[in-house]
């Protein structure tokens, strides 16, 4: 009867994590997504079949952690997360063409993600490029306009001082530049084939994947207003929680749900990626992510109170299984 009641208790404490971690992603999902297709062209503009690629990838079914930690960092230091709307808007663009170029021939070669056909199959190579594209700059366009009047994260235009947005649009470009993002896709393309040491690994993930999660929560903090000790906090914490979203990645791609994740399981072996399995075995992998989370939550932990959601949204990024 003890043990029936302690998994019953368990049992209990999961589910009601499970509704926590719903009720942030609906509430703040509604937001973006309200956002997103606020910024994004219409359909009917021309060039019509260019916007129609663009909305396709943005509203294909992603998760939106990178903008939504951009929201739940920007809660933690005021109650108005409308200042970093545009911001965690550019960073889902920026996510949303990284990931068609990733999917290309020339790179990945995939043809499906989250269980639709990719943006190539679906409108040709020529144009999922170019749709690409127009996410990168877009993504500048909003961070940089002088004013927008109307529509959601109106408070960004009136309330965040002009050298704040040059440091965030420096913060964003950075990370999905050489420095970030685009050179890590590069050691990426160069480790096919091989097995790295793992502290290069680990610097090919920081900046494939970690820079601009990093970033987004960064930018979170920064369109909020934190001071620079705030800040050198939330950057200790996004570290670690970058570097762990590959590890994570790298074992849903050998123990995964394929069915939630949308795309098959196995894709790094067949393609001889150079993942944290290839290089240190399955079970060290799950140990580097085990102690990735402990370091992580102490971190957040530092920030103080009202770091509920975030930590909700930790659990659900370490331990998720799509």
């Amino acid at each position: 009867m003890k043990k029936q009641n302690e998994r019953m208790s368990v049992t209990g404490m999961k589910n009601s994590r499970t509704v926590e971690l719903e009720k942030i992603i609906k509430s703040r999902t509604a937001v973006l997504d309200s956002a997103l297709d606020h910024y994004l062209p219409s359909e009917n503009a021309p060039p019509q079949s260019l916007h129609k690629a663009m909305r396709y990838s943005v509203f294909a079914g992603g998760k939106r952690i990178r903008p939504m930690l951009t929201l739940l960092t920007a809660e933690l230091f005021t109650r108005e997360h409308e200042t970093a709307i545009p911001p965690a808007c550019a960073i889902e663009f920026i996510h949303t063409y990284s990931l068609i170029h990733d999917d290309l021939p020339a790179m990945d070669d995939d043809d499906y993600r989250r269980g639709k056909p990719t943006s190539h199959k679906m409108f040709g190579e020529g144009l999922a490029v170019l749709a690409g594209d127009a996410l990168l700059t877009l993504a500048f366009e909003i961070l940089s306009a002088p004013v927008f009047t109307e529509g959601p994260g109106r408070k960004y235009w009136e309330r965040v001082p002009s050298e704040r947005k040059l440091q965030l649009f420096f913060e964003i470009a950075r990370a999905a530049g050489v420095k970030g993002m685009v050179g890590g896709q590069v050691m990426d393309l160069e480790a096919e084939g091989k097995k790295p040491r793992t502290d290069l690994l680990d610097t090919m993930n920081d900046l494939k994947t970690g820079a601009l999660l990093t970033a987004s929560m960064r930018s979170g903090a920064l369109a909020a207003g934190c001071g620079p000790e705030e800040l050198d906090k939330v950057t200790a914490f996004a570290l670690l929680l970058g570097r762990a979203f590959q590890v994570v990645d790298d074992l849903l791609d050998v123990e995964g749900d394929a069915g939630k994740m949308g795309k098959a399981k196995g894709a790094d072996a067949h393609k001889k990626k150079a993942s944290y399995v290839s290089c240190c075995g399955l079970q060290e992998t799950r140990e580097i992510r085990d102690r990735l989370y402990v370091r992580a939550v102490r971190e957040l932990e530092s920030l103080g109170k009202g770091t509920g959601a975030l930590r909700t949204l930790t659990d659900f990024i370490f331990y998720r299984d799509f």
